[in-house]
């Protein structure tokens, strides 16, 4: 019975540490905006990189994370992770990792900037 209770005790107290780290939130703010010549991404918070440029037709899907953009094999860690895709009217994002949301999409012509975050679109923002 003592065995049982001491296992018992074990999962109820280091279950919680390890699902807690498992599901670590992130927290971060970027800007994405739609050009001519496809995606701009400027890190405002919780980023590692400054800003990230990347080509990207309709169609296309691009993958970047808090450290930029990643390739299919990339196996890095990263407190989010998120796929981009230009379509005819805007934007398809799909929070893959350390996003509350699993897609977000928005009509985005050339030229608009929209702010996201974790939790949600924020700030649309016109040039």
């Amino acid at each position: 019975m003592k065995i049982i209770f001491g296992i018992l005790v074990a999962v109820i107290c280091f279950g919680d540490k390890a699902d807690a780290q498992i599901k670590r939130k992130s927290k971060f703010l970027i800007e994405i905006e739609n050009t001519a010549y496809g995606i701009f991404i400027t890190g405002v918070k919780g980023c590692g990189f400054s800003y990230i440029e990347f080509g990207l037709n309709e169609g296309q899907i691009q993958e970047f994370d808090r450290f930029g953009m990643r390739s299919n094999d990339s196996n890095r860690i990263s407190s989010f992770r998120i796929s981009i895709k230009k379509t005819k009217d805007g934007i398809i994002l799909e929070g893959i990792e350390g996003t509350k949301w699993k897609e977000l999409s928005y009509t985005c012509p050339t030229g608009c900037r929209q702010l996201v975050n974790q939790n949600r679109l924020r700030k649309r923002l016109f040039l």
